[in-house]
């Protein structure tokens, strides 16, 4: 299991809405490869952390990898995004994860 993880903090003004609608792939449906998850810091409004769960291998999500977002995705939201705090890609460490 992968996890694509990025920490993001919105431009003054900007909304966890704006954010989501930004970043959404188009066509997110059932046959979209990756559990997605968009959340904001319940201590700071304007700090919102994007993970994705793939349950692919680092050779496969190489090869995905540009298939994840609208090939405009980066200019779609770095007009909304003040800073980004984390950005990466975790493998799972076994026998540590909760079922």
């Amino acid at each position: 299991m992968l996890r694509a993880i990025f920490v993001r903090t919105l431009k003054q003004g900007v909304t966890y809405e704006q954010f989501k609608e930004a970043w959404a792939p188009e066509g997110m449906d059932a046959s979209y490869p990756a559990k997605v998850s968009i959340g904001h810091n319940v201590m700071n409004d304007r700090q919102v952390i994007t993970v994705l769960e793939l349950d692919v291998s680092p050779s496969e999500f190489e090869a995905m990898a540009s298939t994840l977002a609208r090939p405009d995705a980066l200019d779609r939201i770095a007009e909304l995004v003040e800073s980004t705090q984390l950005e990466g890609v975790f493998e799972d460490v076994p026998g540590l994860s909760s079922p």
